[in-house]
């Protein structure tokens, strides 16, 4: 696959569980002396092969129940594929369980010094990464008290600054980091971030799609236990979509080869443009404008309850904004069929990156389940254009005001007040 050394590899790996009807069965089963089998076998992973090379980060993708944690535990040695090779070249830890490796009745720091002698087999300054662990979970005082008196999110604190702290070779994440406040996950991910940086191996199991596009190098994407796609993220990301919505494997329209475009049919989108006037079509917009997002749709049955969704992301995947009739706390008229209508959705264009692809989907709610009639994935390219610059995704319009509380020596002259030019765009003024 690459010139890097491989990390894990498997090779037509397959897991089977045993089903037992009763305790019984199971009983019958151990005992027996010709030994009978009494057990159903339940498939959970089918002939899977890839390999990750050495510092790739990986996002394992699909619905709930079609082996993802499995593939994770197989990989941290937990469990035995029941045929099939698993390889893993290098230090491990897993985050596959938040109590996995801790002991209850020891406290925080206790545990933190057990995991450096016994699990991580680390030598080195031990109290150098009870500080680090320490400052990293933020549990106060609780970091001397006994784990049975922790929350989860304090558990997941504690597990997740021991894992990073050990900087392994290769980290299993199932999950994990999806408990925890908003302010602990930026950390966490951040986290992430500089461990990939250093060449650390990483496979994590997520629903999070922009996850998988924002910090992942691959998406590996499952479905009834068979790995079903293997590759680029954005494309991954759009298969998982597919899956999750069960729309159909292929698009029902034809596609051009630059978009993406599927559905279960009932309605499809004929015309789409963005536009600055309402009426002249465009392909570029100056950042801090109007824009508006123009669809028209045709309607080949009737729908009760149309819905209409847009969703903007960079030339590398990642979602900036989406957003839905739903969401807006709109609701659309009942659509006959035959009829053509038009759909307008309209923002201030803040975005500070220079490409903007738009997606456009028209989908129908009923009775809380959603169907997807018609869905294009890139279907419009917007340059954003500005005379400004600024970093990030997003402009935020920033103004600066600068006053003088104190003259200096040097400054005699007193009070003086000085605001930068975003006051002439309207921009908040300061007196004094």
């Amino acid at each position: 696959m690459t010139g890097r050394e491989t990390a894990i590899a498997f090779d037509s790996v397959v897991k089977n569980f045993r089903y037992f009807a009763s305790p019984l069965q199971r009983v019958k089963e151990a005992l027996h002396p010709l030994g009978k089998v009494y057990h159903t076998p339940l498939p959970v992973l089918r002939g899977v092969t890839f390999d990750i090379p050495r510092g790739q980060t990986v996002a394992v993708l699909g619905p709930n129940g079609v082996g993802k944690s499995t593939l994770l535990h197989l990989a941290a040695g937990v469990i035995e594929p029941s045929s099939g090779v698993v390889t893993v070249s290098g230090s491990v830890f897993s985050l596959l369980d938040l109590a996995g490796g801790f002991a209850p009745a020891l406290t925080g720091r206790e545990n933190v010094r057990f995991f450096h002698d016994v699990i991580a087999k680390r030598g080195g300054d031990r109290a150098g990464t009870e500080r680090t662990v320490q400052a990293f979970a933020e549990i106060g005082e609780y970091f001397d008290r006994p784990l049975r008196t922790y929350s989860s999110g304090m558990l997941l604190r504690l597990a997740f600054a021991a894992a990073v702290a050990a900087e392994p070779d290769i980290l299993l994440i199932d999950e994990v980091i999806a408990v925890g406040d908003a302010r602990f996950q930026q950390k966490c991910f951040r986290r992430i971030r500089e461990l990939r940086e250093r060449g650390t191996t990483i496979l994590l199991v997520t629903h999070a799609a922009e996850i998988a596009l924002g910090l992942c190098d691959r998406v590996l994407l499952f479905d009834r236990g068979e790995l079903v796609f293997d590759g680029e993220p954005g494309a991954g990301v759009d298969r998982y979509y597919r899956l999750f919505f069960k729309v159909p494997e292929r698009p029902v329209h034809e596609s051009s080869p630059d978009t993406l475009r599927y559905g279960a049919g009932g309605a499809k989108i004929v015309r789409s443009f963005a536009t600055a006037d309402g009426v002249a079509e465009a392909a570029s917009v100056e950042r801090g404008d109007w824009v508006t997002f123009v669809m028209e749709v045709e309607f080949e049955r009737a729908v009760a309850a149309p819905h209409f969704g847009l969703s903007c992301s960079t030339k590398e995947g990642i979602r900036i904004y989406a957003t839905t009739t739903a969401l807006l706390g709109e609701s659309p008229a009942p659509a006959s069929t035959g009829e053509r209508r038009r759909v307008e959705i309209t923002f201030v264009q803040s975005v500070a990156v220079s490409d903007l692809f738009i997606d456009l989907s028209v989908f129908e709610m009923e009775h809380g389940s959603v169907t997807i009639l018609d869905a294009r994935m890139g279907t419009l390219h917007l340059t954003v254009t500005s005379s400004r610059y600024c970093m990030g995704m997003v402009d935020l319009d920033a103004a600066y005001n600068e006053a003088t509380l104190r003259p200096g020596a040097a400054n005699p002259a007193g009070p003086r007040l000085h605001a930068s030019a975003a006051r002439a765009k309207g921009g908040p003024e300061t007196h004094t």
